[in-house]
This record gives C-alpha cells, sequence and structure tokens, in this order.
C-alpha cells in the first residue's frame, strides 16, 4: 500500500507544485549521474581503465550548465542541498565520499569484475564480442541490462564530450536521452 501512495505522489503533481517539477526532475536524474560519475572514477582507479579527467569533466560541464541556469533563473541554486554549491561538483564529491568506501570493501578484484567496467570506460571498448565474453561470464545478467548500462554511462560521459547543452535555455537541465 505505501508502494502505491509513494507511486502515485510521484505522478501527482498539483497545479502549485508545477514550477518545481522541473527541479524535481532534474534532481532525480542528479541523484543517478552522480554515482555513475563516482564509480566510473573508482572503477578507473581501480580497474586500471580509463581516465579519471573523462568524469572529472562531466562534473565541470555540470557545474558550467548549473551557472548558466541560475543566471537565468535564481530558483535553479536550489538543485542541491546546499545553494552555494554548482551541481556537478556537489554531486560528485558527495557519491565519490560514500562509493568508495564501498568499492573499497567489495576488493578491487571483485568490483572490477562484478561490472563491464572497461566497456563504459574505455570508448570503442563495448564490442559484441566483448558484450558476448561479459555475457557468458555472468549469465545472471540480461543482456538488455547490459545494453542499457553501456548506453547510461555513454549518455553521463557525452555530457562532458559535447558542450551544446550547456547553453541550451533551461526550460529542462538534462539534454534529452536518444536511444
Amino acid at each position: 500500500m505505501r508502494f502505491l501512495v509513494a507511486v502515485s505522489l510521484l505522478f501527482a503533481t498539483p497545479c502549485w507544485a508545477q514550477p518545481e517539477e522541473k527541479l524535481f526532475t532534474a534532481g532525480k536524474v542528479l541523484e543517478m549521474v552522480g554515482p555513475a560519475m563516482a564509480q566510473a572514477t573508482i572503477a578507473v582507479e581501480l580497474c586500471g581503465a580509463g581516465d579519471v579527467a573523462t568524469w572529472k569533466k562531466v562534473a565541470a560541464a555540470i557545474d558550467r550548465r548549473h551557472a548558466r541556469c541560475i543566471a537565468e533563473e535564481a530558483g535553479w541554486m536550489n538543485l542541491t542541498e546546499k545553494p552555494d554549491a554548482l551541481a556537478g561538483t556537489f554531486a560528485y564529491d558527495a557519491f565519490l565520499g560514500s562509493r568508495v568506501d564501498e568499492a573499497r570493501a567489495q576488493g578491487a578484484a571483485s568490483y572490477c569484475v562484478r561490472v563491464p567496467w572497461k566497456m563504459v570506460l574505455v570508448p570503442g571498448a563495448a564490442t559484441a564480442e566483448a558484450k558476448a565474453a561479459f555475457l557468458r561470464e555472468r549469465p545472471d545478467v540480461p543482456p538488455e541490462a547490459l545494453d542499457d548500462f553501456i548506453f547510461w554511462m555513454g549518455w553521463v560521459r557525452a555530457l562532458g564530450d559535447d558542450a551544446r547543452w550547456i547553453e541550451a535555455p533551461c526550460t529542462d537541465f538534462w539534454p534529452a536521452m536518444k536511444k
């Protein structure tokens, strides 16, 4: 019953909450982007693939977007729990601190094998052969889940690679996801 109430509250946006809807949506995406950046950084360090600079570049791009949106509409300051903090750095630092302890507790070998990090940390590494090899080793992972993970991490990476979204009007904070 509590689940149904929670779901109905997510989808029921009363007229008085409309101005906050875009802030709420942007915040929910930030809560997924932050761990993605942090876990990728940890994987670079523990698994030895990729480059930490890639994920710091994503955080910097989010910061530039956040500053631009604040300049357009001051309400965007409330995207983070700390109104004086820019969203990229805030999310990156917040999640990096909490996720690094979890990763170290698992151990590098376990952390690096559990997730196909190389496929998302090294551009072009998500070949059909690499995916098939991972799925043979991890038959519990549905192929669609692997594809979704690779897509998601590619979308996050693109935030730092393609700066066009930073200067777009702030009607929506994030660029569209096109799969």
